[in-house]
């Protein structure tokens, strides 16, 4: 069953999402996403800019999630004539893996989402995992383009979220 947007209905439960520092993102960033690599490989050259927004999901007070955005033009992605965007790119969202398909991944993808809102965005994109293209799916982004491959951490596809097409 969906719901207007086309997509299915979201279950989130109740979950403590706030802003954090980029250093605190790193053990989730370097054990999910580059495991058995050096912790500075999960190190983005973004991370300190001024404008950049790091989140963290927590039970409790354990960090069991995070996520990046930073403001930054999608490769590729042509907005509609007459359209102006704002796209921030979602990156380096890592969920511890006990925690995993609990809704803390939703619970940030949400936040996200009204955080690039408040600030004037119009387009999310991130380089989706090739296994985490049917979550991001289900939150609504969608594929552009064909499978690619980032040295040194695996299969990708870009994908976006256009904020117009789903609330305005």
């Amino acid at each position: 069953m969906s719901n207007h947007f086309g997509m299915r209905p979201i279950d989130v439960r109740p979950v403590d999402v706030r802003p954090i520092a980029a250093s605190a993102t790193l053990p989730l960033r370097s054990a999910v996403l580059r495991p058995g690599r050096p912790v500075d490989t999960a190190i983005f050259p973004e991370d300190d800019a001024p404008d950049t927004l790091h989140l963290g999901v927590f039970d409790q007070e354990e960090l069991v999630g995070v996520v990046s955005l930073y403001p930054k033009g999608a490769p590729m992605i042509q907005q509609p004539s007459g359209k102006h965007s704002t796209a921030w790119q979602l990156r380096g969202m890592a969920i511890h893996p006990a925690r995993q398909r609990q809704g803390y991944g939703t619970a940030l993808v949400l936040a996200c989402r009204q955080q690039v809102a408040a600030r004037g965005g119009t387009l999310i994109w991130c380089n989706a995992r090739t296994s985490a293209v049917a979550f991001y799916q289900a939150m609504g982004f969608v594929v552009q383009g064909d499978e690619f491959v980032i040295p040194d951490v695996g299969p990708h596809f870009l994908m976006v979220w256009h904020l117009h097409t789903h609330e305005r």
